[in-house]
């Protein structure tokens, strides 16, 4: 069998536009690939996400470094 992800976060709470669900998530070349049952024979890697949120990355738009000058204002 071909592998499919790269790595599995298995039993883990994420949120979806649905609510909140306990539910494996499949990882591809850095993207989601799979988010409900994912089989463990299909990963090189599997990380046990039991009792914690998982969630994809985001990047924060309002971030204001405050550069040069007033570095100490800044909010990242």
């Amino acid at each position: 069998m071909s592998q499919r992800y790269d790595r599995i976060f298995k039993g883990g709470t994420c949120l979806t536009p649905n609510g909140r669900i306990v539910a494996d998530v499949g990882v591809k070349d850095g993207r989601i690939v799979a988010v409900g049952t994912c089989d463990p024979q299909a990963a090189g890697e599997i990380i046990d996400a039991t009792g914690l949120h998982v969630l994809p990355g985001a990047i924060d738009t309002q971030v204001h470094f405050r550069e040069p000058g007033l570095e100490h204002k800044e909010d990242l």
